[in-house]
């Protein structure tokens, strides 16, 4: 049967059987025939719905923003692909319900406004015009066409209208005003006593038994995380260009092939007068500097020396004695704005006032040393390093092929390579998620050790390029599953625990206890303070963003009743270090609106109709998605 079905499976027969499969395929697609649609919906938001497709593509947006937001400081495994999703759903879901609405509201956005407003992106511009084609391949690399970017512009836009229409309409009263300035720039005089919980545990130890029980309950607060020791093969060009083969002949022929990158820097000798003004001073302290150096300068015109008026007039104590002269400059070594000026310069011309960080300074340029190519003897370092580095980019970028190669050809060793390469292998020390070392800390580094590929599979790595022109292959030779620490690991840490623990729950009910007492007015701050030892801080008048006192402290004291003529109020809480805080608040004083000029009202009106808009529109927002129908595809 095999063998009839294998002769016939040829010449026209098997292109019969080919057009039947591909018809549909190119029709259909394989979906049709496993029943599955090919861009399910993730989520349907009041009958509209959003694509798995979508959700992905944002999920992409959103992880390399953050690349791009965050640098170096990026880390992966902090933002895990299903928190990603989850909340970038929840802000699809959003926009949905708001595009919605505002489709129901009729608010549009005109064809024109759209081209005007992406026009206007200084993304697409070139010397301040228009670029269609950084428009078209800005576009272009974010997988989308004209049609739809132009598209997500116009729904953003008309969100904002939506936004526009509900926040910018809000406007802020003087009473409302009044009442903000007397809440916000609020003082209370506080006073707080602290229990401690360490005094109230004294000689408490926990027994074995305690350990041993609390540590069978928090298993999970004593996990070794995943992780992973790698060999890995590493090309960069300090290792390739090690070896190189350096001789005159080849530096001198590399030399005259490159003496443009060669040359010498014009130098130029200058002396200067600095009066000195830091460069965050008020406009007050900056004008008088201005006026001090600009008088100089008149008396400069008027023929004075250069270098008596430095010695008598220059901030600059280490040019001072020498009349202002600072020796000879080149390109790179002096403030920007100091070079700029000085390299403007006639020989034997002053400039006006120049303002760097440090000051204003009148600098004169006394000799100019011009530059030009340089001798290869007095290069010959320079040379020697940029020839190594280009020899080395040259060999980097066919050893790393020859890398990439030899690792996936034998796919279980780095032998084969590291021998071809004539190089050995590198063996890292444990790493868990959060990344190793050195090279091993990069996120590239971390997601292939940790791939399924690689972890799961046993193979190499594929070739990983990394910053400074590194390479590397990997591949994983000892492999750890989370698991928890031994008992006898973290004994004493358990016992630090339930030590701070029995201390704050201590002091707790002490507080408590305390707190009554001080509720009924049968006692005060300073007696109980003085009846138990516990230590009582003075009387201390705070905002609300003081620092002060504890967080803790300021909080409650803002969020107690005021105190009364005859007694005050009084509160407690817990601390983070395991005390607990008794206080009392026996004065409040309400801010002053009556201290804001005009120009401070109009601004903080403006500021409170800005924050009082955007709390309306958030509402709105709440309001819409509570009571959208919305649909999750869990399976998807």
């Amino acid at each position: 049967m095999l063998l009839a079905i294998r002769e016939k499976a040829q010449g026209w027969f098997a292109w019969l059987i080919v057009g039947f499969i591909t018809i549909p395929f190119a029709l259909w697609g394989i979906q049709s025939y496993l029943g599955v649609s090919s861009n399910p919906a993730a989520v349907t938001v009041d009958g509209t719905e959003i694509t798995q497709q979508q959700v992905e593509q944002e999920v992409r947006q959103f992880r390399d923003r953050l690349r791009n937001q965050l640098g170096k400081a990026y880390r992966p495994e902090l933002f895990n692909d299903k928190m990603l999703r989850k909340q970038v759903m929840e802000q699809m879901i959003n926009d949905a319900v708001l595009s919605e609405t505002a489709d129901d509201w009729n608010l549009r956005i005109s064809d024109d406004f759209v081209r005007q407003y992406i026009q206007s992106i200084p993304y697409f511009q070139s010397n301040g015009r228009f670029n269609v084609q950084a428009y078209n391949t800005a576009v272009r690399n974010q997988g989308m066409t004209q049609r739809g970017f132009e598209e997500g512009i116009r729904e953003d836009l008309v969100k904002q209208q939506l936004r526009n229409g509900i926040a910018g309409s809000a406007i802020a009263t003087d009473y409302e005003l009044n009442e903000s300035i007397r809440l916000r720039d609020q003082e209370r005089e506080t006073t707080y006593m602290l229990v401690s919980g360490e005094k109230l545990a004294g000689d408490y130890q926990p027994s074995d038994e305690e350990l041993k029980a609390y540590y069978d309950s928090h298993l999970q607060d004593h996990m070794v995380p995943e992780r992973v020791k790698v060999e890995y093969i590493l090309l960069s060009p300090e290792t390739v260009g090690a070896g190189l083969e350096v001789t005159d002949e080849k530096l001198r022929a590399y030399y005259d092939q490159h003496k443009d990158e060669f040359q010498a820097p014009e130098e130029r000798k200058v002396r200067h007068i600095l009066v000195q003004v830091d460069e965050n001073a008020d406009a007050e302290t900056v004008d008088a500097a201005k006026a001090k150096i600009e008088d100089i300068a008149k008396r400069l015109e008027n023929g004075e020396s250069f270098a008596a008026l430095a010695r008598e007039f220059s901030d600059d104590p280490g040019s001072k004695e020498q009349g202002g002269d600072v020796g000879w400059i080149s390109p790179g070594v002096m403030a920007k704005a100091f070079e700029d000026a000085a390299y403007k310069l006639e020989k034997d011309k002053i400039s006006e006032p120049v303002r760097t960080p440090f000051g204003f300074h009148l600098i004169e340029v006394t000799e100019i040393k011009s530059g030009g190519e340089g001798s290869f003897d007095a290069l010959r370092g320079k040379i020697e390093t940029a020839y190594r580095r280009n020899q080395a980019e040259q060999l980097l970028f066919d050893k790393a092929e020859k890398l990439a190669d030899l690792s996936y050809e034998t796919p279980d060793s780095l032998a084969p390579a590291a021998e071809a390469l004539q190089l050995e292998p590198i063996q890292s020390d444990w790493f868990d998620r959060k990344g190793g070392k050195g090279v091993l800390a990069s996120p590239k580094v971390v997601a292939a050790a940790f791939s399924e590929d690689v972890l799961q599979e046993n193979n190499n790595s594929e070739l990983i390029e990394l910053e400074d022109d590194q390479v590397l292959v990997l591949r994983v030779v000892e492999h750890e599953a989370e698991h928890p620490q031994a008992f006898e690991e973290v004994k004493d840490r358990i016992r630090a625990t339930l030590k701070r623990e029995k201390a704050s729950k201590l002091a707790a009910a002490k507080g408590e206890e305390l707190l009554k007492s001080l509720q009924g007015g049968s006692t005060s701050l300073e007696q109980l303070a003085e009846e138990n030892s516990w230590k009582l801080e003075p009387a201390a008048t705070i905002k609300r963003n003081s620092t002060a006192v504890p967080a803790a402290v300021r909080d409650t004291a803002f969020g107690l009743p005021r105190p009364t003529s005859d007694k005050p109020a009084v509160g407690g809480v817990a601390l983070g270090n395991g005390d607990y805080a008794l206080l009392s608040v026996s004065k409040v004083t309400d801010g002053d609106p009556s201290k804001l000029d005009e120009e401070a009202r109009k601004a903080g009106k403006e500021q409170l109709a800005r924050t009082k808009g955007e709390a309306q529109f958030n509402l709105m927002g709440r309001y819409l998605r509570e009571h959208a129908k919305v649909e999750i595809n869990t399976e998807n």
